[in-house]
Formats: C-alpha cells, sequence, structure tokens
C-alpha cells in the first residue's frame, strides 16, 4: 500500500512541475476551432516536445496533456464518429 502511495505522489508532483513550466513558457500558442462562436472553447496546443495540451477557455488553468500517440487515436476517433453521440 505504501507503495501505491509514494507512486501516487511522485505522479502528482511530476504534473505539477509539467503545469509549472508550462506557465513559465511563453511560447505556447492556443489554438481553438473556427466554429468556436460563443466564447466557450477548447483550446489545443503543441508542446516542443510533442505533446499536446488540451483546455477550456472556460477554465484556462486547468490543462491535460496528451502523448502524440494518445491524441492521433483521440483524432482518428473523431473522424470515424465514434463520439458523434455526445454532440
Amino acid at each position: 500500500m505504501t507503495v501505491l502511495v509514494d507512486c501516487a505522489r511522485s505522479l502528482a508532483q511530476k504534473a505539477r512541475m509539467k503545469l509549472y513550466e508550462l506557465k513559465r513558457r511563453s511560447s505556447v500558442e492556443w489554438r481553438r476551432s473556427t466554429f468556436c462562436m460563443q466564447g466557450e472553447c477548447a483550446e489545443i496546443a503543441r508542446m516542443d516536445d510533442g505533446a499536446i495540451l488540451f483546455r477550456s477557455t472556460l477554465a484556462p488553468g486547468k490543462i491535460v496533456r496528451y502523448t502524440p500517440e494518445e491524441f492521433r487515436a483521440l483524432r482518428l476517433g473523431i473522424q470515424a464518429g465514434e463520439y458523434d453521440d455526445l454532440a
């Protein structure tokens, strides 16, 4: 049990460090879809290491980081219509 707790703490610390690194960088260029009209938009950016970042304009401080492989799988699923029932 202690090993799991230590592992979770380590992962949380790494996530905080990544967020801190992101806040320090001004080179991240957020992009949003041209279909976003009301200001409530999802934004996406690419990091220098290839990671893909997602955030919402409603909560821009909460950022989700994906590997290029994770993003590719998501993109292919969207293109294939796997999430059409959510929209």
